[in-house]
């Protein structure tokens, strides 16, 4: 069970979803996270891809968030994260679709642009390297870029997994360790 930890929703309790790739960041990540986009998440659009049990997403609604589109392939996980959503009666303020995140760039155009993003990608999609470690750079990279101007963009990797060449594509990316995850965010104006 995780815990949402602040706003409208604060202390409700959300199920996570029995999925081998499902990892939910540690509550005291997520308030890390959450406190650093406290200037923007009132009213925003928030991008939730690798969604999971949704807590990102709904935690940002329970602070303020308007409305977020949540993005997810398994079958598991997606059933979950609407039951969640429906057990917190915000089924109208988020957008709860099966869909392979590597090929959203190409469906994005009816959406409403992000003003925060959250990627959270499965670890091995990082430590196995190679060609889907690359895509998975390029799609965050690219869905960064097209951020509101306001906006942050957060993404949640294995600890200092990122190369120098990575961080070099989105100069003013930040690292926040925590415990063997390391949160990054990336503002447009940085």
């Amino acid at each position: 069970m995780l815990r949402i930890t602040a706003g409208e929703h604060r202390g409700r309790k959300l199920k996570v979803p029995r999925v081998s790739a499902t990892r939910p960041l540690t509550e005291r990540a997520r308030e890390g996270v959450m406190s650093h986009l406290q200037s923007i998440i009132l009213d925003a659009v928030v991008w939730d891809l690798y969604a999971g049990s949704g807590i990102l997403g709904l935690e940002a609604l329970s602070r303020g968030a308007a409305e977020v589109i949540a993005l997810e392939w398994s079958h598991k996980a997606v059933a979950q994260l609407r039951e969640n959503a429906a057990s917190l009666g915000v089924e109208g303020q988020i957008q709860v679709r099966r869909a392979d995140v590597l090929a959203f760039p190409k469906t994005w155009k009816q959406d409403p642009r992000p003003d925060i993003l959250f990627f959270d990608p499965p670890y091995a999609d990082f430590t196995q390297g190679g060609a889907q470690r690359e895509k998975v750079w390029s799609v965050f990279c690219e869905t960064a870029r097209h951020l509101n101007d306001h906006g942050c963009a957060v993404i949640h990797t294995p600890r200092g997994e990122l190369t120098a060449d990575e961080v070099a594509e989105l100069p003013g990316l930040v690292q926040r360790d925590y415990s063997n995850a390391s949160i990054w965010w990336w503002h447009p104006s940085s």
